[in-house]
This record gives structure tokens, sequence and C-alpha cells, in this order.
């Protein structure tokens, strides 16, 4: 007896067969054909293909659909003796029965046709990968009550805009929705207008109908006479933005003027795209009223929940029987992220590449690969988020909006800025670093603010100067220190801009700090930064944290502030309980005229002057040492770009 299931199937449909030594592939064919008659129903057997898997089967992955999996293919003539024996050794899913191909092209049908073929071709649905980077990801979850809000969205307005960046799950929704309309016995159409950027059918009426019929199997002109009830799901419609498809804008704004209404009023649209229309130069003829926008698309902490045991239970299937991501990293990756999917899934990915096999050492080390240099260039080489980022190469003028940005506004907060009047505001919302939320801008995701920090507060490799690098961690702390620069630090917007004298914030202290550290740092090094305000819902994340065989710790704070809090974090039972440090360190930076009380271990307490052209460096048990801050002799000679 062997465990068979019809690829597609979730676990809970396995059902077993019947088998003996003497039976060739081609007798079991024939035998889960008439076990399952109407799943092949007008197949014949010998045109079903059999895989050989081995899939565990526990109550906790029933629910799991077998799409995919590394099955080796068996043939007719073999003997299924020389694979399994009479009695089973587990209860194993076996054998993957997978059926031919259907004939159908896959198209949909035009209205003309019977409502019989419509029925037909609602139940041929077309099969995505369980994992993919393009298109649809059956693995990606969407709450009942998330997907109600956006599906009564859709039908209680005409026309509707989701704009959001690059992989942040349109086109998963969209195909959702798509069903859902299908299943409500409504038609519907999803299509993708990716496949004419840049060709001619965008100005051709001809080849865009054309487009649409090979894609969807009716013409837009079809589709705009339908009398039916039918929902539109038009993907990457950037591409039509401005004077694109001027067709297709006219017909769309004549359906819905008053003189149409009688013609469009079954019609109801939702368009997907990147952007607003209104940030393109040229004018789009369509003016959308009712938006949605990436924080519809954002994973909420069940979701992720959800979306995590999904995947380990997917991965257990395929043979990675120790993989697991606790809570405790689910809610760092759901910081790390802000909920947005195509960052979720890559991360999973990548901590499914790392930590295979779970052990009592692997949630310290997940937590430290969460905040690792190795993790942000997997995301900037490979998520479709950060396409742009490899080519970037921002002027003066845009570096600096995005430095100050950073500096001033706090982690997850929106920001008002007049986008609509501000060219670099703009492209930066079109290349998908920043989002519209509640017509406000924030960063696509958290992580977007550490790798910007990395790229636009650092020094790099090539422009460091030529210097013995710090053999401890106290000459480090010193070397990194005594390379700040006062120019900097007296510029810095990182402070009330209230009062020209007033203190500067610890961002700003965070962030010079971090540029002169990451001149120093040794080179088979890597310093992580910005990661306190993304995780401070988690546990476990310093302010930097330089890795490799280091384990060094660094805290920073102003004035004082809060110092208790922060010590705290280091002891027995503290946040910081998990990470494995060598060697950590509170930095406090403060005023001359602020002395210190009480001196406490681990705590160096920097005085500055108020041209911050020197610091005094006092330490419990140490004599006060003076240094005088080199930073802008090192940027003159070597980090000037």
């Amino acid at each position: 007896m062997v465990f068979c299931l019809v690829q597609g199937d979730a676990i809970k449909n396995s059902f077993p067969i019947d088998t003996s030594s003497h039976m060739t592939v081609g007798h079991l064919k024939k035998a889960i054909k008439d076990e399952k008659q109407n799943a092949f129903s007008g197949i014949d057997a010998d045109k079903l293909t059999l895989w050989i898997v081995d899939i565990v089967q526990t109550k906790e992955n029933q629910e799991i659909t077998i799409k995919e999996h590394k099955g080796v293919e068996l043939h007719s003539f073999e003997s299924v003796g020389t694979h399994f024996q009479e009695v089973p050794l587990s209860t194993n899913i076996r054998i993957i029965a997978q059926p031919p191909p259907p004939a159908t092209t896959g198209k949909r049908r035009g209205y003309s046709d019977s409502d019989e073929e419509s029925e037909t071709r609602k139940k041929v649905k077309s099969s995505y990968p369980s994992e993919s980077d393009e298109g649809r990801d059956s693995l990606m979850v969407i709450s009942p009550e998330r997907l109600k809000r956006i599906t009564d969205f859709v039908i209680n307005n005409k026309i509707v805009l989701l704009r959001s960046p690059p992989s942040s799950g349109k086109s998963t929704l969209g195909q959702v929705l798509r069903d859902r309309f299908d299943s409500s016995n409504h038609d519907s159409i999803y299509i993708s207008l990716a496949g004419i950027h840049g060709k001619e059918a965008i100005y051709n009426e001809k080849l865009f109908n054309d487009f649409w019929h090979e894609q969807v199997g009716i013409t837009w002109t079809e589709i705009s006479k339908s009398k039916k009830t039918t929902y539109v799901i038009v993907d990457e419609v950037q591409v039509i933005y401005g004077d694109g498809a001027p067709f297709f804008w006219g017909m769309l704004k004549g359906l819905l003027s008053s003189e149409g209404y009688n013609l469009g009023q079954n019609l109801r649209f939702l368009f997907l795209g990147t952007y607003h229309p209104t940030l393109d130069p040229k004018i789009t003829p369509i003016e959308f009223r009712h938006a949605l926008g990436l924080n519809d698309l954002l994973l909420g902490w069940e979701e992720i929940n959800q979306l995590t045991k999904n995947f380990v239970q997917l991965h257990m299937v395929q043979g990675s029987h120790l993989f697991r991501v606790p809570d405790s990293i689910q809610k760092a990756m759901l910081n790390l992220t802000g909920g947005h999917p195509g960052l979720c899934r890559l991360i999973l990915s990548s901590l499914r590449s790392h930590f295979r096999d779970y052990n009592d050492a692997t949630v310290v080390n997940m937590l430290r690969y969460l905040a690792s240099s190795e993790l942000r260039n997997s995301i900037t080489d490979y998520s479709r988020a950060f396409y742009w980022f490899c080519d970037w190469k921002p002027n003066d003028e845009e570096a600096e909006f995005i430095r100050n940005i950073l500096l001033c506004i706090q982690a997850k907060v929106p920001f008002n800025i007049d986008y609509s009047s501000n060219p670099i505001c703009k492209s930066f919302i079109k290349s998908g670093i920043f989002a519209i939320v509640d017509e406000k801008i924030q960063f696509t995701a958290p992580i977007m603010r550490i790798i910007l920090s990395h790229r636009l507060f650092t020094c790099p490799i090539s422009s460091r100067a030529p210097m013995s690098l710090p053999t401890s961690f106290e000459n480090f702390l010193y070397q990194t220190i005594e390379r700040m620069s006062p120019s900097k630090l007296s510029k810095s917007l990182g402070r009330s801009p209230e009062f020209s004298n007033s203190r500067l914030y610890e961002r700003g202290w965070q962030m010079e700090w971090y540029r002169s550290a990451t001149t120093i740092v040794p080179i088979d090094a890597s310093i992580s930064a910005d990661v306190g305000p993304v995780f401070e819902e988690s546990a476990g994340f310093l302010d930097f944290y330089v890795n490799n065989e280091l384990c060094w710790g660094v805290e920073l704070i102003r004035e004082g502030d809060r110092l208790l809090n922060h010590a705290k974090r280091f002891e027995k039972n503290g946040d910081y309980k998990d990470i494995p440090l060598k060697n950590w360190v509170i930095v406090d930076f403060r005023h001359r005229t602020k002395q210190v009380r009480e001196f406490k271990q681990n705590f160096w307490y920097v005085l500055y002057e108020d041209d911050y052209k020197s610091v005094t460096i006092k330490r419990s048990g140490q004599e006060d040492k003076v240094l005088a801050l080199h930073g802008d002799d090192a940027l003159n000679s070597y980090c000037e770009n």
C-alpha cells in the first residue's frame, strides 16, 4: 500500500492505494484513476504522470497544497516492487499523480460565448508556483477581514487605483480578487500591461486590442461594450500613464461620463500601479478619486505568523524537517519590513538558506543575521523593491534631501512634504523609496532607512584613510570619536528647528558616529547601524553592532537621557541578553556643562565643547582624556565626493 496525492491538492486529501510487488506503474496509474474518477474525469489512465516523492504527513501540515515537488518520474513499464514494499515503512505520501495539461489555451472567452463555456472556463484556474519572484505568490496571506475591506471598496467605487511600490503584493492581490469575483459568479478579468512596455501597442489601437485578446481572450473594445457585471483589473497601469493608449483612456472616460453611464454602469475597474498618474509629467485623462495604497497591502502580525507557518510547512514537506522561525524572529522581521510582503518573503527565503537546521543557538544567530550587512546586501541585490539601488547615483541635492529626512524624522512616522511641487520627492515616490500614506510620505519599509543610512552616512572603503586599524575595542572607540567631524556636528539638522543653539538629537550623534566608525572598522568585519529605532518592539538590537568574531556592541545616548534604561538592557535578563557580546559600551555625548554625578562601568561620558572641536572623555577608574576631533581633515583628504 502507498499513499498518493493528486498534484494541486492539499495533503489532507491523500489516499491509499493497495499495491503488490508484481504490479507495474501502468497498473498503478489505472488504480489511481479508478480511485479518483472525479479528479481525472475524461482523462485516460496512460495520460497520467506519476512522481515518486517522500512527503511527511503531520497534523500541522494537512492544509498545505502541493503544487511543487522534487519527485522522480515513474514510467509505465517499471515494476512497483522495485520502488515500494507491500507493507509501507511509513504513512508518508510516496506518489504524486499529475494530470495532463488542459487542452484549452487558458484565454478568456469573448462575451458572445455561451454561459456553459463560461462556467467551464472558470473551473480552469491558472496555476502559480508556490514561491515566485514575479506575479502571484500562492503562499502569501491576505486575512479575510482585509480582503473583504478591499473587495467592498472595489465594489462600491466604479474606478479604483491601488498605488504601491514594486514587490508589495499588487499582482497577488489583483489575481486573488479576480478569483474571488469569479467565485461569486461575476465576470472578471485580470491583465498586466507590462508586456507592452516600450512597444508600439501603447499607441496603436489595433495592436493594443490584439494584446488584450492574446492575454485574456477578449479585446478591450469588446469589454467596454459589456452589459454584464464585470470587474476589470489592470496591472502595471503606469505603463500607459500620460499620453499612452489615448484610445483606452478616451473610451474609459466616455464610459464614466453621464452620457456613457448606461453603457458602462456594469463595469468596475481596479488599476494597479506603482505610483499615482499625477506624478507623471504628462497628464492622464482620467481622475482617480478613490485610491488604495501600500498600507492596504502590508501584513499584520497574524498574517506574518500564518505566512511563516505556510513557508515552514512547505519546506518541511520538501525535506527541511528542522527549519523553524520562532516568534521573536517573526516580530523582528515585522519591525524590519513593516509588513512589506515582498521583503517578508525574501527574508524568509534567506533565513532558510542560512538556518536549515534549528538548534539552541539559532535564535541568536538569526538575530545577528537580521542586523548584518549580508542580509542588507541580499535585499539590495535580489529584491525588486530595491531594483533602483545598484545604479543609484544621487546628486548632491538628492543626497542632502534624504539625509535631512533621516536625521529629522523618526522611524515609522509619516512626514509632510508637498510632493506635488517637489521634483526630488516625486522621483523617489516613482522609484519606490517613498510611499504615500493618507497624503503623507513614509519610507516604503523601515529597512529602507537602514540601507539609505548606510549609503549616505558612511565613507566608501576606497576613500578610507590609510591608517592602522584598531587592535582593540578601546582603540576602536577612541579612533571613531577622534574622526568625528566638528563641522558636520555643528551644521547637523538633527536638532530642534526652533532653537539654533539646541542640543543635537540622539539621531544626529548616531549618524556622525556611524560615518566615522565605518572609516576604521576592521576590513573583515562590518558594522550594522540604525537598527535601534527599527527594532524598538523587538528585544535584542543595539544601536550599533560590529559582527564577525569581534562581537562589539555600542549604544549611544545624549545628555544622559534615559541612562538607567539603557544600562538595564545589558543586564542578565535585559533586552540584549541573547546577543553574543564580547565587549559593549554606552557612549553618552553630553555638553561640557552637564557634569557626571556617578561613574558607571561600561560607560564612556564624552563631554563636548560648543564648537565640537574637542571632547573630554571620562570613564570609571580612568584618567580624563582630551581628544581633538580631526574628522574635517579626514573628510577633506579622503571622503569628499
